[in-house]
């Protein structure tokens, strides 16, 4: 007897399993952190090199960096949730 085929849908058909629609669901990150964050923290290295001559900088955004990543890994919008956080106001204070 030939194997039964079943129709039951495999994890790959899963619509978030996808390459096109991940795209639109999840957030871009540029070598695992927000474009923002990235650019940030090179504009404060090429600030630093240029103006200060102070080349230990690279080691300091480098271990930034990779704590950016680190934290990106758990929640890719991290720094978006903080950004919105610092804005809002304390009305409620005691």
């Amino acid at each position: 007897m030939a194997a039964e085929e079943t129709n039951a849908p495999s994890d790959a058909d899963s619509w978030y399993e996808l390459g096109f629609s991940r795209g639109l669901v999840e957030p871009s990150l540029l070598l695992g952190v927000p474009k923002n964050v990235l650019v940030l923290n090179g504009i404060v290295a090429v600030i630093f090199i240029l103006d200060f001559g102070f080349w230990p900088i690279l080691l300091i955004t480098a271990i930034i960096h990779f704590t950016a990543i680190y934290v990106c890994k758990g929640d890719n919008q991290f720094f978006d949730c903080l950004q919105e956080y610092m804005r809002k106001k304390n009305y409620y204070g005691v």
